[in-house]
């Protein structure tokens, strides 16, 4: 890990800025008859999207014109400054599109391509979870600490979509599908709020993961207690691509990896 400077409460209160510039727009499509149509990778897509990166990428220029932008729908500008944001307008597209709940709206700040800030907003329930370094991991400002289980069997485990995992990573689902107390299915980036509530202990997204998926989870995850990283147990950065595996403890977060054999 990189040595970081102390986070500007100036870059907290732009991703809050960002954030409430975001919700209504995902609301509103939400309660509206809106379509979904999907791009040439078959993946979802709704003018709510892209309208949501449109209005952040304009108030991180102005707010910050030295800083960096990486977002799903519009590319990248300036991915070699020390600061750069990450956004996913709408994490969870098919959820979104479905008008399920499914889904929140991802923005998080690198340094020197560390995720140093995540924020998690699901817009619809008002629900915002915010992680950054040297900062308490929250929801609604309320400080967010991980659970203690250190047994896969006793643990509450959420496992993504089966149709992520590749069929030569399915053994990896199958291994930890029976698993644990109670499984929980396909909730998209929800469950790793959850993971910092202390309510999930153990989170696996299969490998079709990109920066804008993950970027914001890991200082959710890391400054409420827990551990994040990538299934070949690299710590996720900017350019971290796959699969992600988060738990509430290292003992957790080592046995589920042994019992997935990636």
């Amino acid at each position: 890990m990189i040595s970081t400077p102390a986070l500007p409460a100036a870059y907290l209160e732009t991703a809050h800025l960002l954030a409430d510039i975001a919700a209504p727009i995902a609301r509103d499509f939400w309660f509206s008859a809106g379509t979904t149509s999907f791009k040439s990778d078959a993946s979802a897509l709704t003018a709510a999207d892209t309208e949501i990166e449109s209005r952040l990428r304009t108030i991180i220029a102005a707010r910050h014109p030295d800083h960096g932008i990486l977002g799903e729908e519009h590319g990248s500008t300036g991915l070699e400054r020390d600061w750069v944001w990450v956004i996913d307008p709408i994490d969870g597209t098919r959820q979104f599109g479905a008008r399920m709940l499914g889904f929140g709206v991802l923005i998080a700040l690198c340094y020197r391509g560390q995720p140093v800030l995540g924020l998690m907003d699901q817009p619809v329930a008002g629900a915002r979870v915010l992680g950054a370094l040297g900062y308490d991991c929250t929801l609604n400002g309320v400080a967010l600490r991980t659970g203690t289980a250190t047994d896969l069997d006793d643990a509450i485990l959420s496992l993504s979509n089966h149709n992520s995992f590749a069929p030569n990573y399915l053994h990896a689902y199958e291994a930890l599908r029976p698993r644990g107390k109670m499984v929980v299915f396909d909730g998209g980036c929800l469950p790793y709020a959850s993971l910092a509530r202390g309510l999930v202990d153990l989170c696996v997204n299969g490998p079709d993961l990109e920066p804008f998926d993950i970027c914001a989870l890991v200082p959710i995850v890391r400054e409420a207690g827990g551990v994040i990283t990538l299934w070949d147990g690299s710590d996720p950065d900017i350019t971290a691509h796959g699969g992600v595996i988060a738990a509430c403890t290292p003992e957790l977060h080592a046995q589920a990896l042994a019992a997935m054999g990636v």
